[in-house]
């Protein structure tokens, strides 16, 4: 027993020297350059500091900005390695939008300088011109930029950064009320590598599309224009002539777009992935059979309230996409369920489909659609303000695997047993309506006659 329990008790020792970081030879534990002799200092008591600096550099590039600055507040060390420009190569300010301010942005270009390769100041409604004038000539290797919403940035920003951050390829200027067809012309003179460009709510018009895809920015991929009223079908005309590559184009809300607009764009832009042409309501069938015809590898349309639209026009649509993920035609009203029967037989890869406003969509339509491939690819299915959808479209959706939202808003011939029944079968499927409370079984007596609509008699 006393050989046994030696035993046990070198062991024990063995592998507790190893766990101190000491290396047993012949019997001796060595020092440790981690513990010191002997081994009795816990690894947890080791400071960070011993590390070589490149290391802690590492460790420091994976925290956000608020440990950054926590950090910074340690001790003098490791103010200078939180505050160590290649730790600030991707800054988001958003959280922090109320207070930034000018010197906060000149302040943080000195700092980061040209390890800066993106920053977003979206929201950040107290940046000024100058602000980013200081900043494009000290992080001239700046390559994303978000001006979200940035209500004092002009074209005047833009000149800064066309002159000075040539490697500019992803800017979003989408609600900044001062960008005019001038920053076009900055951006085509000076940013050449221009992949990604965010216009939307901006005031552009055909002389600032005109300048920009024809004067230098012919690698565009990402072109969103969103509620620039004063484009046209000329504008999209230069889109597709100078923008072989583009990806993304979106519209919405562009109104004096037509159908010979869509057919410049399906003739130029053939690679095309996604496509926002909501609220343009002038387009026609003509424009989903152009689509169908030419742009194969389309897989992303929104066309929200384009209210011609029928259902010979998503029958091509579907023909010649059957790469087709994600469609919002919420409000086309021409839609019945001849539609949702070409796009289930069409499209196998539907994940999200939105048919909210449909009014003609009935249960005959949702079998129609889950029936086939894409029931088990279908993840979202938007079905607010489908009068003639009942429980039995619920109890078809049951069996969609990959099913994980549902919204019937507003759906009268949906109940709550069959939401109920759902939701007991598929936990995993979250469905949102809404059901007005039950009246008080008992009215309340008045003797004035009271005369009550019908919407308030709803809400």
């Amino acid at each position: 027993m006393e050989i046994l329990r030696t035993r046990r008790e070198r062991r024990r020792a063995h592998f507790s020297s190893q766990a101190n970081g000491s290396v047993v030879l012949n019997g001796e534990a060595n020092v440790s350059p981690l513990t010191g002799r002997g081994g009795s200092r816990e690894l947890k008591d080791v400071p960070i500091e011993i590390l070589p600096v490149d290391l802690l550099l590492r460790i420091f590039s994976f925290l956000d900005v608020i440990s950054l600055c926590r950090c910074a507040q340690v001790s003098k060390k490791w103010h200078d390695l939180a505050l160590d420009g290649s730790n600030w190569q991707h800054v988001d300010l958003f959280d922090f939008q109320i207070d930034i301010e000018q010197p906060v942005v000149e302040r943080l270009s000195v700092r980061c300088g040209g390890f800066l390769r993106t920053l977003s100041l979206r929201g950040c409604q107290g940046v000024q011109d100058s602000a980013i004038s200081i900043f494009s000539s000290n992080c001239h290797l700046i390559e994303t930029l978000v001006l979200n919403n940035c209500h004092q940035v002009t074209d005047a920003s833009i000149e800064a950064l066309s002159q000075n951050c040539t490697n500019l390829k992803h800017l979003d200027l989408s609600s900044c009320r001062g960008i005019t067809d001038e920053s076009c012309r900055f951006l085509a003179a000076g940013c050449r590598e221009l992949e990604y460009a965010n216009l939307s709510h901006c005031t552009i018009t055909l002389d600032g599309i005109t300048a920009l895809v024809g004067g230098g920015c012919g690698r565009l991929k990402y072109l969103l224009l969103k509620y620039c009223r004063e484009i046209n079908d000329e504008a999209l005309q230069h889109i597709g002539t100078h923008c072989p590559q583009l990806l993304t184009l979106n519209i919405q809300g562009c109104r004096l777009v037509s159908d010979v607009g869509i057919q410049a764009i399906c003739d130029g832009c053939t690679n095309l992935l996604r496509l926002g042409i909501s609220r343009v309501d002038g387009l026609t069938d003509q424009s989903l059979r152009n689509l169908g015809t030419h742009c194969h590898s389309l897989r992303d349309v929104e066309a929200a309230g384009c209210c011609h639209f029928t259902d010979a026009g998503f029958n091509a649509l579907s023909t010649g996409c059957t790469e087709l993920s994600r469609m919002d035609l919420e409000e086309c009203i021409m839609v019945t369920d001849i539609t949702l029967e070409k796009l289930g037989a069409n499209c196998p890869n539907i994940e999200r489909l939105v048919l909210s406003h449909c009014e003609r969509i009935t249960d005959v339509g949702i079998n129609h659609l889950v029936s086939n491939a894409c029931g088990e690819t279908l993840q979202v299915l938007e079905l607010d303000n489908c009068p003639l959808v009942t429980d039995e479209s619920l109890e078809k959706l049951r069996n969609c695997n990959s099913l994980r939202r549902i919204e019937v808003f507003d759906c009268q011939l949906i109940s709550r047993v069959g939401i109920q029944k759902l939701q007991r079968l598929r936990r995993d499927i979250t469905v949102h309506a809404y059901f007005p409370p039950h009246p008080p079984s008992t009215p309340v007596q008045n003797n004035r006659r009271r005369v009550t609509c019908q919407c308030c008699s709803l809400l």
